[in-house]
């Protein structure tokens, strides 16, 4: 124990005294709020300029349409994180790498589902992470792909997304076939970093790690299940990350084996770990009759996370990985205001789109 101690102090203590400096500049959870009562963008663009978003929201042209600014966040929480990783070394900067890669699964999602609704790469290129790590020109490359097929088969080099979609019609593309064929590309990238801190981590760098990546695993795979049953699929288990972490075989067949999707939220509500992260689904869903609720749910579950390993011992990956759970969910609410701002949406309609 002493030694692993010693050892995280050397290899930590730099990363994480960085990472304490940059807490101090989270937003609120009051700010959240308070810019989400904004009408404008510019009161918003205002509001931020004292944030670390202001530097880069600063040199935008009042011109600027929404996906500019919102790009122009993901722009500033990329900056952030590369600077963590410009100054890491050894394991922690491989984790940062690894973290990068799961980030690319997102891209690649968006790719192929705009590909589907054959939208021009102009468009497309603009939702690209910029801190993903996949380079331009072979994102290109995949673009030019015309048979949706073989672009899954080639945008895995093991080929497991052509199997995880194979059963998986690619026309009428409705609003719950699009998520899930978003939540299967984004599952298998959230599969190989939880493969990466399974095998490649130990000790309290694992034992921290696993509870969010774990989690995330988990609850991707209840929507693509929920997702399922809505699209009447008949082998639901064949678009399934195999790995789990609290989500044993015994509650998947219990989902798998639901005769509908408010059967499978009830059960899913009776689970021993997941019915706390889950309060109310089977209510949420005959109300809205969407799933959308499902993403701000599992959110609000990593912050909680993330908030408990910030309590804890701070010389661990975890809290790297805590930090950059808060922060991409920072990004991910500043845009939903943003967006929510332009559709002229009220705030009462924008609060629930927030994780906080």
């Amino acid at each position: 124990m002493l030694r692993d101690t010693i050892v995280h102090l050397l290899r930590d203590n730099y990363t994480e005294s960085k990472i304490r400096g940059k807490k101090s500049y989270f937003l609120e959870r009051q700010q959240i709020q308070s810019l989400s009562e904004f009408r404008t963008q510019s009161e918003i663009v205002a509001f931020l300029a004292d944030s670390p978003y202001g530097p880069e929201l600063s040199k935008l042209p009042e011109s600027a349409n929404p996906a500019e600014i919102e790009q122009t966040v993901r722009e500033s929480v990329a900056r952030t994180i590369e600077n963590l990783e410009q100054s890491s070394k050894g394991s922690v900067h491989d984790f940062i790498s690894e973290y990068r890669k799961r980030i690319d699964a997102r891209d690649l999602a968006n790719l192929f589902i705009y590909k589907l609704q054959g939208r021009p790469w102009e468009d497309y290129v603009q939702t690209r992470h910029p801190f993903a790590t996949t380079r331009e020109r072979d994102l290109r490359r995949l673009y030019n792909v015309d048979n949706p097929r073989t672009l899954t088969e080639i945008m895995s080099e093991d080929g497991v997304l052509g199997e995880r979609l194979e059963d998986v019609s690619f026309d009428r593309l409705t609003t719950d076939k699009i998520a899930l064929i978003r939540d299967i590309i984004v599952g298998w990238g959230d599969e190989r970093f939880y493969n990466f801190v399974s095998k490649k981590l130990s000790g309290r760098d694992r034992a921290k790690c696993l509870p969010i990546i774990g989690s995330t695993l988990d609850l991707g795979n209840v929507a693509v299940i929920l997702r399922g049953k809505i699209l009447g699929l008949a082998n639901i288990r064949e678009h399934l990350v195999p790995a789990g972490w609290k989500l044993d075989e015994k509650s998947l067949k219990l989902l798998l084996t639901s005769e509908d999707v408010q059967q499978a939220l009830d059960r899913v509500g009776q689970d021993r770990y997941y019915r706390n992260v889950l309060p109310g689904a089977r209510q949420k869903y005959d109300e809205t009759k969407s799933l959308a609720f499902l993403e701000i749910l599992t959110r609000e579950h990593l912050l909680r996370l993330a908030r408990e390993i910030f309590l804890g011992v701070p010389y661990t990956i975890g809290v790297l990985l805590a930090f950059l759970v808060v922060k991409e969910n920072e990004g991910q609410n500043v845009a939903a205001i943003i967006s929510g701002v332009d559709a002229k949406l009220p705030s009462e309609r924008i609060r629930p789109l927030l994780a906080a």
